[in-house]
């Protein structure tokens, strides 16, 4: 089987050493951002870097675009051209279920012979690497399944129309990132205060089976990591919800706040963020 990656970034690399380890040779991948850093992870999971899209197309079995939610659509309008009958084109971007029913209609009219699967990955990448929980509907969905799962892949193939599985991570979303949000919030607030070790002990206290301050402090390391595609992964759940007919009252809130400690993360010198104690404190003098 030949595996081909649209988007070499973090997640993908991450996801092709651990194939690379468990045995998979042939893997191929463009990424429109070619630099040294790219070079070096396609270097250690064994990928060769082509020149396009159009070249993976014309290698790979599979197909897999990693990309990001913004432009998952827009890429697959350049690549489905290029996908041949019996091909496998899966979307492993954070997309609302209305994008992913875009990106099949898109593969369909452009190849009906080629196989869409909608992809969910359901949990960080790093630790996992390409044993991260996914969950895949859409037509290609067991093919997509098959091909990976003799390298140690976890996937789930789901029942229902396409994007059920990104229905199901975005509400999932809601909740973790949501909360993440409102750690963030609550901590920045507290830290202005002079309260947030009470604060804390004080959320220990009143759930002392679950220790809340070990979560909060998780959550904001997970934001200082991907703040940015945590904070559209937001955007894409409140679309999600706002399509199932729900006012995202609470979820919109939720990504706002996200944008903004992103945002003010993005003006940090590089590397300097340190733990996320201290990314709370910044973010707490950094309020106007």
């Amino acid at each position: 089987m030949r595996l081909g990656f649209i988007g070499f970034g973090e997640a993908a690399s991450t996801i092709a050493l651990g194939l690379h380890e468990a045995g998979l040779a042939q893997m191929v991948a463009y990424d429109a951002m070619q630099n040294g850093s790219i070079e070096g992870r396609a270097l250690a999971a064994g990928v060769q870097l082509l020149d396009s899209a159009k070249d993976v197309c014309a290698q790979a079995d599979v197909v897999l675009s990693m990309v990001t939610a913004s432009v998952a659509a827009d890429v697959a309008r350049t690549i489905a051209p290029y996908l041949q009958p019996g091909q496998v084109y899966a979307d492993l971007n954070s997309c609302s279920p209305a994008v992913k029913r875009e990106i099949g209609e898109v593969v369909h009219r452009a190849q009906a012979g080629a196989w869409f699967a909608s992809v969910a990955v359901m949990s960080a990448v790093g630790p996992h690497r390409h044993r991260v929980p996914m969950i895949a509907d859409g037509p290609g969905a067991e093919a997509f399944a098959a091909a990976l799962r003799p390298y140690g892949c976890k996937i789930s193939v789901l029942a229902g129309e396409i994007g059920s599985g990104a229905a199901l991570k975005m509400c999932r979303s809601t909740v973790l990132k949501g909360l993440e949000a409102l750690f963030i919030e609550a901590l920045v607030a507290a830290e202005r205060y002079g309260v947030t070790a009470d604060m804390l002990a004080s959320l220990d206290a009143s759930f002392p089976q679950h220790q809340l301050s070990t979560l909060a402090w998780y959550l904001v390391e997970r934001n200082l990591q991907h703040g940015e595609r945590r904070a559209h992964e937001m955007d894409e759940a409140v679309k999600t919800l706002k399509s199932a007919g729900i006012d995202p009252l609470v979820a919109e809130g939720a990504a706002k706040r996200l944008h903004w400690s992103a945002e003010r993360q993005q003006a940090w010198p590089a590397a300097s963020s340190g733990s996320p104690q201290d990314a709370i404190r910044r973010l707490a003098n950094d309020v106007e």
